[in-house]
């Protein structure tokens, strides 16, 4: 209920700035995402950060001549990487072999909308929400050390997503190298635990994502 009315708020927020905004420009974005996760589960495991990518469209409102507002449509990768010791068993005893690498895989509809405070002409400071519905989700082997049940490329779990939200801030700085194309670097803190499944002990598990867009201004 909370996180409906949430995005009720963003939805008209965003309909008010938009009916009163001065001038209004639409580009399409690009780049990569460095992702991982935070929280207790982190520190159980061995996560390391994961290379993806996101891409989409975007609209620009100009609100003065210092604001603007930048909401997203993205279709964005996120997740982290991870190994685990996937031993063999023999005669119920248990073979260990090196560690198995994976990539865990989670893909959203993103939706960020960006409040921009033009710093310079061709530099401006970007800070605002962002909701994320997940589409779908896998682990990935991304790797194997010796002989075993699993080779690169086998899906360890798949999952459909069910749009679960992800809910977080996002903060950045936006360089133009002209009036129409930019460069990008922010980051997003997510805010929603994904840990949804119920186990014996709880814990929490956000998403970290650095990001690189390149985005261009097509009118």
């Amino acid at each position: 209920m909370k996180k409906s009315a949430g995005i009720a708020v963003v939805i008209v927020i965003a309909s008010t700035l938009f009916v009163n905004a001065q001038e209004k420009k639409f580009g399409v974005l690009g780049g990569l995402n460095y992702a991982n996760i935070r929280g207790d589960r982190a520190e159980s495991i061995n996560n390391s950060w994961r290379l993806a990518y996101h891409l989409g469209v975007f609209s620009n409102f100009s609100l003065s001549d210092k604001i603007a507002l930048e909401p997203r449509v993205l279709f964005s990768s996120k997740g982290f990487n991870d190994e685990m010791d996937l031993g063999a068993f023999d005669n119920h005893s248990r073979i260990p072999v090196k560690p198995v690498k994976y990539a865990t895989r989670n893909s959203y509809l993103s939706i960020p909308m960006l409040f921009k405070y033009k710093l310079m002409n061709n530099l401006s400071l970007d800070l605002g929400p962002e909701i994320a519905f997940l589409l779908y989700s896998k682990d990935v082997v991304t790797k194997v050390d010796g002989e075993g049940y699993f080779a690169k490329g086998d899906v360890l779990h798949e999952r459909s997503g069910d749009f679960f939200v992800d809910y977080g801030a996002m903060a950045g700085v936006t360089f133009y190298f002209t009036t129409k194309a930019f460069v990008q670097l922010n980051y997003f803190h997510g805010l929603s635990n994904l840990r949804r499944e119920i186990t014996i002990i709880e814990s929490t598990e956000n998403n970290s994502v650095l990001q690189l867009s390149l985005g261009y201004l097509i009118f």
